[in-house]
């Protein structure tokens, strides 16, 4: 006896793929990585009594920007993440897209406390434009699945 086969799965099947294929050719918005043209005239710089020297070094590289209550979140949020994502030795490297605060969280070792939570040993280093912070502390998970650093 053979089995009786429906139609409906290959059917479904090829809407699916058909869709998916108009999706990525109908589209118009395309993504192309080129080299960046700038659309106008080329801007240029003089700077009085330099000669031909250049400075390694730019005017504002001095001025430090505050960091504000995004940055503590991003920062919060990538221990977070870490502390879910990560396997213990590794390390997880992020940087905020405006450049000042970046850092490195490397979970060591995980453990269980006497409430039988998890917990990891875990250090983390922020770098800021002016200043870099290390630490290390023991974060445990909450029931929530939110990790609590100790201390």
């Amino acid at each position: 006896m053979r089995p009786e086969q429906s139609i409906f799965p290959l059917a479904a099947g090829g809407v699916t793929a058909f869709t998916l294929a108009a999706a990525v050719f109908v589209s118009t918005e395309f993504a192309a990585a080129a080299e960046a043209t700038p659309s106008g005239p080329s801007a240029s710089c003089s700077c009085p009594n330099s000669g031909s020297q250049k400075s390694s070094k730019p005017k504002l590289a001095e001025l430090t920007l505050p960091l504000d209550e995004s940055d503590e979140i991003a920062a919060l949020e990538s221990v977070q993440f870490a502390l879910t994502e990560v396997a213990d030795g590794s390390s997880y490297v992020w940087h905020r897209s405006h450049g000042r605060l970046s850092g490195v969280i490397k979970p060591m070792n995980s453990f269980k406390d006497a409430s039988g939570s998890v917990c990891r040993h875990v250090l983390v280093v922020f770098n800021s434009s002016d200043a870099t912070k290390k630490t290390e502390a023991i974060a445990c998970r909450l029931p929530t699945g939110v990790w609590q650093l100790d201390g």
